[in-house]
Order: C-alpha cells, then sequence, then structure tokens
C-alpha cells in the first residue's frame, strides 16, 4: 500500500544535543491514561527561534508500583512505531530510559473518547454526523490495513479512546500498540511467534471469537472498529445501554452488559436510518457474527472513500 507512505523524520531518537526536560508531573497537562500508564503533554520551549510541536508523553503511572510488564509493554511499543510509517498512524519522537522511562509520541487534539465524553458532559445529545463517522472508517480503516498487511499485527485494541482526532476530523490517527499480537501471512493470530501473548482487549469491544472462543484474525479489529462507529451514534461505550426498551421499562435483563459482550447492540431510536445510511452500511457489515463476512480494512477504507466523496458535510 505504497499510496499510504508518506516521508517521515529518519530521526529516531533524541541526540546528545537535543535533550528534553521533562517537568513534574503536576506541570503536565493530561491526555489521557491505560491500565498502569498516564499520557501527558509536554510543551517544548522553542530552539534558535522556531517554536516546537508538543509531545504526547505515554509513562508509567507513579501510583503504580514498579512493574515489569508495564515497562515491556512500553519498550515493545517505542520499537514497533519506531518501525512504522503511516499519516494515520500516531508517529514515534523518542523513547528513554533515563530517570523517567518514557514514550514520546506526535500530540494530537482529542481522542475520539474525549470527544464522547465531552458531548455527554455538555448535554449535547446529538450523534456524530454521518461524514464523521465515515471518515473514521476512512482513516483508521487506512491505519488497520497498513498495520494487517505490511506490518502483520493485529492492534488488540480498538475503541474510541485509542483514536486521537485533530481538528473536525481533518485526520485521525490510530494509537496505543502495548497489546498487539503477530499475524500470519493470511491474517490469523499467529501462536508460533507470539510467546505468552495472548488477545488482551477491551471486552466491551470484543469480538464472538474473543468472548466465546474462536480464530483471532484480522477481522477481529474490524468487528470493534464497527463498534466504535456505534459509540458515535449512541455517545456511549457498547452494551453500556439499551436502546430498545422504552425508559419506563427497567428488568435484570437490561442491566446485564455482560451477557451482552460479543453481540451486535441496537441501532439507538433516535438515528434516521435515511440519513445515516452511509454509517449503518459500514456498522452492519463490520459486526457480522461471522469473521469471514467482515470486510478487510482495506476494503473498509475503498468503499468508506467512496461513500465519503459522495456525502455532504454538514
Amino acid at each position: 500500500m505504497a499510496e499510504f507512505k508518506t516521508p517521515v523524520k529518519t530521526q529516531t531518537s533524541l541526540k546528545t544535543d537535543d535533550k528534553i526536560v521533562i517537568p513534574p508531573s503536576p506541570f503536565l497537562n493530561r491526555l489521557g491514561y491505560g491500565t498502569g500508564v498516564s499520557v501527558m503533554q509536554l510543551v517544548r520551549s522553542p530552539k534558535a527561534g522556531q517554536i516546537r510541536s508538543p509531545w504526547a508523553l505515554k509513562m508509567l503511572n507513579k501510583r503504580v508500583k514498579p512493574n515489569k510488564v508495564y515497562t515491556e509493554r512500553l519498550q515493545a511499543e517505542a520499537d514497533l512505531l519506531k518501525r512504522m510509517s503511516h499519516p494515520n498512524i500516531v508517529g514515534f519522537r523518542a523513547f528513554s530510559k533515563s530517570k523517567i522511562l518514557y514514550l514520546g509520541m506526535e500530540a494530537c487534539d482529542l481522542s475520539l473518547g474525549d470527544m464522547i465524553e465531552k458531548r455527554v458532559e455538555e448535554q449535547d445529545c446529538e450523534p456524530f454526523a454521518p461524514w464523521q463517522i465515515v471518515k473514521v472508517a476512512l482513516d483508521i480503516g487506512s491505519a488497520l490495513d497498513y498495520l494487517h498487511t505490511k506490518m502483520q499485527i493485529l492492534h488488540g485494541d480498538m475503541k474510541s479512546y485509542n483514536i486521537l482526532v485533530n481538528g473536525n476530523f481533518v485526520i485521525c490517527k490510530l494509537c496505543d500498540f502495548g497489546v498487539t499480537l503477530p499475524l500470519d501471512e493470511n491474517g490469523v493470530f499467529n501462536k508460533e511467534n507470539a510467546g505468552n501473548a495472548v488477545y488482551y482487549g477491551t471486552e466491551a469491544w470484543s469480538a464472538p471469537e474473543v468472548i466465546h472462543g474462536g480464530v483471532i484474525t484480522n477481522r477481529t479489529d474490524v468487528w470493534s472498529l464497527g463498534l466504535t462507529f456505534w459509540e458515535m451514534l449512541a455517545l456511549a461505550p457498547p452494551h453500556s445501554i439499551d436502546e430498545t426498551l422504552d425508559d419506563s421499562v427497567v428488568s435484570d435483563d437490561s442491566m446485564d452488559c455482560f451477557s451482552r459482550f460479543g453481540t451486535v447492540p441496537p441501532i439507538p431510536i433516535n438515528i434516521c436510518e435515511q440519513r445515516y445510511s452511509a454509517p449503518l452500511t459500514l456498522f452492519y457489515h463490520c459486526t457480522s457474527l461471522t469473521a469471514g463476512d467482515r470486510p478487510s480494512a482495506c476494503t473498509l477504507a475503498e468503499v468508506a472513500r467512496v461513500c465519503l466523496d459522495n456525502m455532504e458535510r454538514d
């Protein structure tokens, strides 16, 4: 997929004359967090009169006891990012094992998960526009295609919080590669090269083959991306609500989201199917219960590109 590759700086580590000073964490702006790690924004001081772009620093969470697993994951993620070059994958900037262990990455505006939370906090109940959902399908589908075919890697934790968005969906980038898994030439989880690694993921976004046991393939990522489209419609994590129920109806089943993991959540009742026909089509195909019926990431991106070209951006 040479058409996706863009030139990047060949520098993959800090030079001795380009040292950075990381202030204490209270003086850093938190961008996000994960299991055992925090992501902070570092605003770098100007150099030679030139303003330098900020970095996102992924660091081990000080509240968590030193853990070899988290350290090894951060090292593995840094090694992987250094080898990747794609416009829809967050860029590598630096990795340091000095006093503070950190992975420096390209900083983006917000994660899609944060954008969803912000809408809820501001009581803006409008779902994202159809073209915005399709743009996520195009950009992240392209990133997954590169990951699956060029790198032969499964992301393993697709969800809104691992998608970064610049501006009004000018560009979307995939991030967080701490739990990736190797794929073979057929796009199947390569257990022989995986060591002790297993599918990690997040249950609410996990495919049926993960929840019920089955063959993990590149289509497992596609399912999770499909549920991310649903997030943009419902403004909620998958399976956290049941839009088929009337507000006056309460039952034990409606509260048991765990039993619904690995299933297709219903479309929220406020979604106009005619207006959202393109995003809904992508959603239904990506969340086919049979993995083989889901599109490849390449096909998803190609269809999304055609849809986007024919859509009005309101």
